[in-house]
């Protein structure tokens, strides 16, 4: 009856949803102890929030080791592509953490006019996120 009540009203309550939300609006820190602390309880919930809530601006908080290990495994082009379109301190740290001729290779991509391929970039921005959700599935690094 209830239930009745609250969807002829507009109201839909999907409890996952709504923590992954609040999860995605929360910072850092606050997130990892949240979900550390759900991963004692119920690790299968922990694994599927954390999933569901990173993002590619989630792979910056991610420790220099973890994040080395992911863009040693991006092509220098696409790893170019991805970062024209991020801010400079991340694009920094990114290209300090891989070698130094990948580095010269991406920041080769990134000194090109890409304004009319933002579509290419946001697609290299997935390709990343993918091989970082995969990593993270694989427990070769960890978010959160």
């Amino acid at each position: 009856m209830e239930k009745n009540n609250a969807e002829n009203n507009g109201v839909y309550i999907n409890g996952k949803r709504q923590v992954i939300e609040l999860l995605q609006r929360m910072d850092a820190t606050d997130k990892s102890k949240l979900l550390k602390n759900l991963r004692m309880r119920n690790p299968s919930l922990a694994k599927e929030l954390t999933e569901s809530c990173i993002s590619f601006e989630s792979i910056w908080d991610l420790n220099d080791e973890s994040l080395k290990t992911l863009l040693s495994q991006i092509q220098p082009t696409i790893l170019g592509l991805a970062l024209n379109i991020v801010h400079v301190k991340n694009q920094r740290r990114a290209l300090s953490l891989i070698s130094r001729e990948m580095a010269l290779r991406a920041f080769d991509i990134m000194q090109k006019d890409l304004s009319s391929n933002r579509t290419e970039c946001h697609k290299a921005q997935q390709k990343i996120l993918d091989l970082a959700l995969n990593l993270n599935r694989n427990r070769i690094i960890q978010f959160y």
